[in-house]
């Protein structure tokens, strides 16, 4: 089983409320995302905290975890490159947002497949214009791009990615330290996108950024 990186860092943007996302209870199962990935990975799994860090701590005391102090000014990306720091450089990881509603049918399709580089993404008519969409051809994917979707066949990328540890080491030495700013779906050049296969979500995950979110969630799942 491959071990997984949970990036939960960053404040809840979307809402006024003060309270890490990781800690939202599923109102289907009534277990939080935190608790949803340790049903998946067990022991196998580190989460990378930093907003209200000690909040999840004090829930879950003996969690493996990486603290990200400068989370308010850094991005996913910078969370990723804390969490493998002391990783082997031949590990596969599977990489998550701490942000997620994920169905039990995902866990078991994503880890089920055994392609050592993944992409996962969602063709949804809702999208941020921040979105990191994915140019795809006869299955290959081309070229990331940002905007107004150019084919609604083009899928986004969720950011939840599987890899080998040195090729992220490699990605963030080529960027330099802009890596700091931006997002784990950005570290992954174009010219290697070719080399992931991708995995497309069947309404299996749903990302929380505000209360409208999770009361559409709970109507959708009842």
């Amino acid at each position: 089983m491959n071990r997984a990186i949970i990036l939960a860092a960053g404040e809840s943007y979307d809402t006024s409320d003060i309270f890490p996302k990781i800690l939202l209870k599923n109102p289907i199962n009534k277990k939080t995302i935190l608790e949803t990935f340790i049903d998946t990975y067990g022991q196998k799994i580190l989460f990378v905290l930093g907003f209200r860090s000690l909040s999840v701590l004090n829930n879950y005391p003996d969690i493996n975890v990486v603290i990200n102090h400068s989370w308010s000014y850094t991005k996913s990306a910078h969370s990723l490159a804390l969490a493998i720091n002391s990783l082997p450089d031949d590990e596969i990881i599977d990489i998550y947002s701490g942000d997620y509603f994920i169905d039990n049918d995902f866990f078991k399709k994503f880890r089920s497949n055994n392609a050592k580089n993944i992409i996962v993404g969602s063709i949804r008519e809702e999208r941020s214009k921040k979105a990191c969409n994915l140019e795809v051809k006869n299955n290959v994917i081309i070229r990331k791009y940002y905007g107004n979707i150019l084919n609604r066949n083009h899928p986004e990328s969720l950011g939840i990615i599987r890899t080998k540890v040195s090729k992220i080491k490699s990605w963030i030495n080529l960027i330099g330290e802009d890596y700091k700013s931006i997002y784990t779906s950005d570290l992954i050049p174009d010219e290697e996108l070719k080399n992931f296969d991708l995995l497309i979500d069947n309404n299996n995950i749903f990302e929380i950024n505000n209360t409208d979110d999770f009361l559409k969630f709970r109507s959708l799942k009842k």
